[in-house]
């Protein structure tokens, strides 16, 4: 484990990405961040992202909007009534990456990005519409919603109308 917790950083990862909030052996992961500081990572950023971008369906994925972060709908092609709802300040395919284990049962499928300058409002604001219409998937965790793109896209074009 320590070997991917130090390599999170130069893979566009951060140590709380690949923890997930679990405890790790500091002082291991420390002994081998200092062991390998200047030893060669064995894999270029091109490479990393490469394998980053392949990981993840966006073959059909809709792009609209302006800003500096994303809200962003992924889901499952064996569910496709099923979207998790989420924002990012950083690069969409790579926090949907980060999310995303080997429990997974198949390639997640981004199917809307919408760039904004304040993703957490907006966010919360479809989260909101989508809780008042009973849609939450429960035990899918709270960003999960019985939806589609189109319903997420009317609900922004509601917002970006007021």
């Amino acid at each position: 484990m320590a070997k991917y917790i130090t390599a999170a950083p130069s893979n566009g990862f951060t140590v709380e990405q690949v923890t997930k909030g679990q405890t790790y052996p500091v002082a291991e992961v420390n002994g081998v961040i200092a062991v390998n500081a200047t030893e060669d990572p064995g894999i270029t950023e091109e490479q990393a992202q490469r394998t980053v971008n392949e990981a993840i369906d966006s073959s059909d994925v809709m792009r609209i909007g302006e800003g500096s972060a994303a809200v962003y709908a992924y889901g499952y092609r064996g569910y496709p009534d099923r979207l998790k709802v989420g924002s990012t300040e950083a690069d969409t395919v790579q926090r949907i990456a980060a999310q995303i284990g080997t429990g997974t049962p198949d390639k997640p499928v981004l199917h809307l990005e919408i760039k904004t300058d304040d993703c957490r409002a907006l966010e919360r604001a479809i989260h909101a519409v989508f809780e008042a219409r009973g849609k939450r998937i429960t035990g899918g965790g709270a960003e999960w919603f019985k939806a589609t793109r189109d319903e997420i896209l009317s609900i922004y074009r509601f917002i970006k109308q007021h």
